[in-house]
Parts: structure tokens; sequence; C-alpha cells
């Protein structure tokens, strides 16, 4: 009798050491998804998000892809009137193909957009400028271009 007792015992231990091992393997195979902050101002924040800041370090992180490598058009706090059309374009297309180094995985250009502050691509969005216009840099060729119609 005491022995149907420890087979009962090792069987029903058996059964939750296999029901664990599954659920264990079904939580690691499912993908693992950021919950999206909203970027525009005024969006309202989904449900169950209320917890994560809307701040630009935020945004940066959850951001995708398609986000980080969008057009950026108008860089903010950075006065560009003094370029020529062509140079404009050759600093914009410059901008938006090269990637921050802070590690966002946005365009400087986009980086700009969404952390002005960000202490890695102020300095190279200047640099860059500065490059522009005293000539160093005066072709955009084999950098990305504007898209036909940006967004």
């Amino acid at each position: 009798m005491f022995t149907r007792w420890i087979a009962i015992l090792a069987t029903v231990a058996l059964l939750a050491g296999i029901a664990a091992a599954v659920w264990s393997r079904r939580a690691a195979e499912r993908p693992a998804t950021a919950p999206q902050v909203p970027v525009a101002d005024g969006d309202p924040t989904p449900e169950g998000e209320a917890d994560i800041p809307d701040d630009a370090v935020h945004r940066k992180a959850l951001a995708g892809d398609a986000e980080k490598s969008k057009w950026v058009a108008a860089i903010p706090q950075l006065d560009v009137s003094a370029l020529s059309q062509q140079q404009l374009e050759v600093f914009l297309s410059a901008a938006n193909t090269q990637r921050c180094t802070c590690g966002c995985g946005y365009t400087l250009a986009g980086c700009r957009v969404y952390d002005s502050s960000c202490e890695k691509s102020g300095p190279r969005v200047a640099a860059l400028l500065d490059s522009v216009r005293a000539g160093q840099i005066r072709s955009a060729a084999g950098l990305r271009t504007a898209p036909a119609h940006p967004g």
C-alpha cells in the first residue's frame, strides 16, 4: 500500500514537471512585443500603457524600424537658411542616411527630431552642416534621397 502512494506521488510530480516544461517553452516562444507609445502630441495613450513615460528617450526606444528610418525634411533648432537648395539637399540626404551612435537606431535627422538633447547626434549634425556649408561635402551620390512624397 505504501508503495502504491509513492507511485501515485511520483506520477503527479512527473505530470507537474511536464506541465511546467510545456508552459515554460510556450512562454519562451511567444514574441516579446514592446508597447507602442504615441509619438505625436495629443494622441491618446492606448489602454495599459499609462505607466510608460511619454518622453524623448522612451519614444526613441519604442519606435519601430519604419519610424526610425522616416525621412526628416526639417531638423529642429538648426539654422539651414544660409544653405543653397543643392547644399540643403546634400545635407538632408546625409543626415537622413547616417545613423546616430547613441544606440537609438534613428538616423541623425530622426534622432534630432525625437531627442533634441541627444549628446551624440547634436555634434554630428552640426559637423555635417559645417562640412556642407564649407563645401567639403558637395554631392549626395550614394546617399538616401528625399522620397517623392515625404512622410
